[in-house]
């Protein structure tokens, strides 16, 4: 095997803090590759905690890796997270202009559950932009019974270990959900 492949996964994820949209967005960034990849995280999720291995394992010499953290998640924050009507669209606009800031011409994107959904939606509104779209977990409408998954899963306390302690150690002991979180479902 090449040496430049053996090694592609081998260089620093670098850290900051970029003005967009009249909030400052946290991302992370590794690879120094032609093609742009923006990493959406899931609801709560952080390109920290839901992206990890991506931002470890991608080839660093065919891609250049950004994980976000959309404005009131992880280290975006302050805000704090909120919920209006058009939070996905306000999502994808600053998942958008995140990039452009960071001077990518087009970009593809890997969007999971929530991320997913602003992934779809980045699609439909820029279509110039993106290059390409994998996405996982989303859902394109949310059912009565999905409404009432969600309820069900409100008191983060009876979440498995596993789930919890990622988000905990991002959040605080006291993560809770707020009651407008699932209001738009």
């Amino acid at each position: 095997m090449p040496r430049n492949l053996l090694y592609s996964h081998l260089t620093s994820v670098t850290s900051a803090k970029v003005a967009v949209n009249g909030v400052q967005l946290h991302y992370q960034q590794t690879g120094e590759g032609d093609h742009a990849i923006l990493l959406l995280p899931g609801m709560l999720g952080s390109g920290e905690t839901d992206f990890g291995p991506q931002l470890k394992n991608l080839n660093k010499k065919l891609f250049t890796v950004v994980a976000w953290d959309p404005r009131g998640y992880g280290h975006s924050r302050p805000p704090d997270r909120d919920f209006p009507a058009d939070f996905f669209e306000r999502d994808a606009k600053d998942a958008v202009d995140l990039m452009k800031a960071l001077k990518f011409q087009k970009v593809s994107l890997l969007g999971w559950s929530d991320g997913g959904i602003t992934a779809l939606i980045a699609a439909a509104k820029y279509p110039s932009y993106i290059h390409k779209m994998v996405i996982w977990g989303a859902n394109a409408y949310v059912t009565d019974k999905d409404s009432m998954i969600y309820e069900g899963i409100r008191d983060v306390s009876k979440w498995s270990e596993r789930t919890r302690k990622p988000l905990e150690a991002l959040y605080g002991c006291s993560l809770t959900l707020s009651p407008g979180w699932n209001a738009v479902a």
